[in-house]
């Protein structure tokens, strides 16, 4: 789920560490499962980064293809992708034409808000629609607005551990009038510092619902965790499922 502007073959390893933590792909892959039975279907992860999602869609069963515009990242999917049923496609998630449609089509972790404006989600939306199998479905895995509308424009701060000799702090700074957030990633080893930052533009699921509709998709179901606890205003997690009205 990597974006090429801000992630650079030096900041890969600490993107990956990051991605790991942020986006467990087993999590991804049960709540997909619960919709949509993975084992021998072909799955499209868009901006799959350096594939936490790809490689666990692949564990379930999957046949996956892998697109993200970030070469390094996809070279780093591919040296763990073993003998998993695994393609990679170097190619821009907003504008991609494949000659396959998919039983599923997966955006992980705010994927969805990498696209910037309305006008590029509904793009997005539109690659989904294009590729998606008549039966088939999509997930888009956000995180709840609420979470970004907490910040009032302040920026936070918090710290994680990442292994016995690695932290992780993370920056979040939130816009309401742009729904936008800036997030900064600073990866700290006994001897090594790594940096990135991501930039990301938010929707509610009225807007969501809206810009599936102008995209030839609806929404079929909305859910607050992985595990498909009910989505309400106290939800931390946004976790909605496309499909073809």
């Amino acid at each position: 789920m990597s974006d090429p502007s801000v992630y650079d073959e030096n900041a890969l390893e600490a993107y990956d560490l990051v991605s790991s933590m942020l986006s467990p792909g087993s999590g991804l892959a049960t709540w997909v499962s619960s919709h949509h039975p993975l084992k021998g279907k072909l799955v499209l992860d868009l901006g799959a980064g350096t594939g936490v999602s790809t490689l666990a869609l692949a564990d379930a069963g999957a046949k996956v293809v892998a697109i993200d515009a970030s070469r390094p990242s996809l070279d780093l999917l591919e040296s763990k992708r073993g003998d998993r049923e695994i393609e990679v496609i170097e190619a821009d998630f907003r504008d991609v034409h494949l000659p396959t449609k998919f039983d599923v089509i997966t955006l992980s972790r705010n994927t969805f808000f990498l696209a910037q404006s309305h006008d590029e989600k509904i793009d997005l939306l539109g690659v989904i629609e294009r590729h998606l199998k008549p039966e088939g479905a999509a997930f888009l895995d956000c995180t709840d607005p609420s979470e970004y509308l907490h910040a009032g424009g302040d920026a936070s701060s918090v710290t994680y551990p990442l292994g016995t000799d690695r932290m992780v702090t993370i920056t979040h700074t939130a816009d309401r009038a742009s729904q936008s957030t800036m997030s900064i990633f600073l990866v700290q080893g006994a001897s090594t510092l790594s940096a990135f930052h991501e930039t990301a533009t938010w929707a509610t699921l009225a807007e969501i619902r809206l810009m599936a509709r102008i995209a030839g998709l609806e929404v079929t179901s909305v859910s607050g965790s992985y595990g498909g606890e009910e989505y309400t205003s106290r939800s931390r997690e946004m976790l909605v499922v496309l499909g073809r009205p």
